[in-house]
């Protein structure tokens, strides 16, 4: 959709004496009418009306409003095809075309008056024809209050950026998650310490921030990639309880058989020591349901690096090593936080230890979902 389409489009409709398929004011009074958690089916096809700069096609329809009414429009089906709303000729919102979507179409907008809202549903291109479905709703807007603990906020973006109030009363792995049809999130979390900010660490350009937080207030911001971004949004907060042999500090020494979890630190990073008394096979593990793990080992004359040798995007070394001392560094491929599980096995550990590991490497063999309960655990 080019909006200048859809402006001169309307405006024609609105204004212009029928001279050609776009109609005249009576077309206007027949435009079918939305109504609220109704939606309407239709098709554009080459006998619906034209927008006069490019050839493509629209079809009009009426909404009656409340001023300051919060409203929210979505289109679905084959058309690859976009929305505006006009108010008295003139724009009062439309979906946006250069953000990257999956083909399904939001919008989000605020009446600026009482009466009666023309929205045009508009094709892409000259080419573009099919059916859809358009559906309206009204939308709550967010009370204010503070996400305590674990919660959601669906509320509308309507400056360059807002911000929501998290209350952590208990400590522990809290996952955030931004996303929208609408617009490229961006999060952001500060308080304490910490200062922390996302893009696209969620599915397509949705953002997320894994972080442990202790007991305190944290300020939640959020905005789109792009400073003219607008439209809906789902906020939302989830607690984890943090494993109890979590590691937080760089240079601890990893055991010579079993496993620990860590959480990477800002920059998406964590370094252990690994210590082997005697030549050995060594074969290092970091899972995580989080983020993409990068294994890294060093020491004397080894310098070996994984990224998603394990299973899906795990990463693992196997490799007979000499004796002596090494550095095991931890990360993720994007630099970001996350809750990440450090598996050792050495031959020659323990027999418990290494009945453990022999249990563990036998379930990924048989492609056994024994990284799940970790996965589960991190979300």
């Amino acid at each position: 959709m080019r909006l200048a389409a859809i402006t001169l489009a309307v405006a024609t409709v609105l204004a212009a004496g029928g001279c050609n398929r776009s109609g005249s004011n009576a077309d206007v009074g027949k435009a079918p009418s939305l109504e609220f958690d109704k939606p309407v089916s239709g098709e554009i096809t080459s006998r619906s009306g034209i927008n006069f700069n490019d050839g493509s096609h629209h079809q009009l329809y009426q909404i009656t409003l409340e001023d300051k009414q919060l409203v929210g429009m979505k289109l679905t089906g084959a058309l690859s095809g976009s929305i505006a709303v006009f108010n008295n000729g003139s724009l009062v919102a439309s979906s946006r075309t250069g953000y990257e979507r999956s083909g399904d179409v939001s919008l989000a907008f605020r009446a600026n008056g009482a009466g009666t809202y023309q929205v045009a549903v508009n094709a892409d291109s000259p080419t573009a024809y099919g059916p859809y479905r358009l559906r309206v709703e009204k939308l709550v807007p967010y009370d204010g209050k503070p996400i305590a603990g674990s919660g959601e906020v669906v509320d509308m973006l309507v400056s360059g950026s807002q911000d929501y109030t998290l209350q952590v009363d208990k400590a522990g792995l809290y996952e955030v998650n931004l996303s929208s049809d609408a617009f490229d999130t961006v999060l952001k979390l500060k308080g304490g310490e910490i200062d922390a900010e996302n893009d696209d660490g969620g599915d397509s350009t949705n953002s997320r921030l894994s972080l442990p937080l202790q007991s305190g207030k944290y300020t939640l911001g959020v905005r789109g990639l792009d400073d003219d971004a607008s439209g809906t949004f789902k906020l939302t907060v989830a607690r984890t309880e943090l494993p109890g042999n979590i590691v937080e500090r760089d240079g601890t020494q990893l055991p010579q058989s079993g496993s620990v979890f860590t959480m990477l630190d800002s920059e998406g990073r964590r370094r252990f020591l690994l210590t082997l008394e005697r030549p050995g096979d060594v074969r290092l593990d970091a899972i995580s349901g989080q983020v993409d793990t990068v294994l890294r080992v060093v020491g004397g004359d080894v310098e070996l690096v994984d990224d998603d040798g394990g299973n899906g995007t795990n990463a693992r070394l196997q490799e007979s090593l000499p004796a002596g001392h090494y550095t095991v560094d931890v990360s993720s491929l994007s630099d970001e936080q996350g809750l990440v599980e450090v598996r050792v096995q050495i031959d020659g550990a323990s027999a418990a230890g290494a009945a453990a590991s022999a249990a563990r490497a036998a379930a990924d063999a048989a492609a056994v979902p024994d990284d799940a309960a970790v996965d589960a655990a991190s979300r």
